[in-house]
């Protein structure tokens, strides 16, 4: 019986924490408005929020430091090919 009466007690305080919660997000919601906030700025913010947390991660800078080395490779290669295709093209343009 006391089980009970502390169940419906637990439930009774978390059905209140839950209109408090709803109150409070409306009351959130009404504040954002008029300061001109909405939900794509806010979700903007987020997203950059959580894009500078993880490249200030070091897992994240090892990998970058890791790739960024081949890809200055693969970048100087492609160019250097680029470079050679319009010498070619160019002499081609310029023969008799």
């Amino acid at each position: 019986e006391e089980l009970r009466r502390e169940l419906a007690k637990v439930e009774e305080e978390m059905q209140t924490l839950s209109q408090v919660l709803a109150e409070k997000g409306k009351h959130l919601t009404e504040i954002k408005r008029k300061l001109g906030i909405n939900s794509l700025q806010t979700l903007k913010q987020n997203i950059a929020k959580g894009w500078q947390d993880v490249t200030a991660t070091s897992a994240y800078k090892k990998t970058s430091e890791t790739l960024s080395q081949p890809g200055q490779k693969a970048s100087a290669a492609f160019s250097s090919v680029g470079s050679v295709i319009t010498k070619k093209l160019e002499d081609v343009k310029n023969s008799p």
